[in-house]
């Protein structure tokens, strides 16, 4: 495996678009677990670091940000792909383009606010295992019923390719 990048919001724009990784995330996503959370696992994995000493401290940034700003968001992006009848659609498409580029940018900076969490454990673990057993950990906190080994490979074999 190449070193991953450096930053957690780096790492995510280098995996992300890799084969395999977008539906694993989505199929996060659907089982209720949050995808920035799920890649700051990662992202701690891949440097050989264990997250799960900062997990409460990273799902409750996560819940917070999430209902504050990226869910709110989502919902009015959601809301335009149909826009009502008396607005313009192309008004309505160039505010839901706005709106994304706003989405992305709340994905950021909650990607920023979790990287400077502290309390993970230091460097040197196996990265696959150390995913896993985060990710695993996070989802039966959240009472998720997701099978997270799908997600831990393909970011895995994304950092082959990065």
């Amino acid at each position: 495996m190449r070193l991953p990048p450096q930053g957690l919001w780096d790492f995510s724009l280098a995996v992300y678009p890799a084969p395999g990784v977008k539906p694993a995330c989505l199929e996060l996503q659907a089982a209720g677990l949050d995808v920035n959370v799920a890649l700051w696992i990662a992202w701690h994995g891949a440097h050989g670091r264990d997250a799960r000493p900062a997990l409460e401290a990273a799902l409750a940034l996560s819940a917070d940000w999430s209902g504050r700003v990226v869910k709110p968001l989502r919902a009015a992006r959601d809301a335009l792909k149909t826009p009502p009848g008396y607005v313009e659609a192309p008004s309505a498409s160039a505010l839901r383009e706005a709106i994304l580029r706003a989405e992305l940018e709340a994905e950021r900076l909650e990607q920023q606010a979790l990287e400077a969490l502290p309390g993970t454990a230091p460097a040197g673990g196996d990265g696959r295992a150390l995913t896993l057993a985060g990710l695993e950990r996070c989802a039966a906190r959240l009472g998720a019923r997701v099978a997270p080994a799908a997600f831990v490979e393909s970011v895995f074999c994304a950092l082959e390719i990065v």
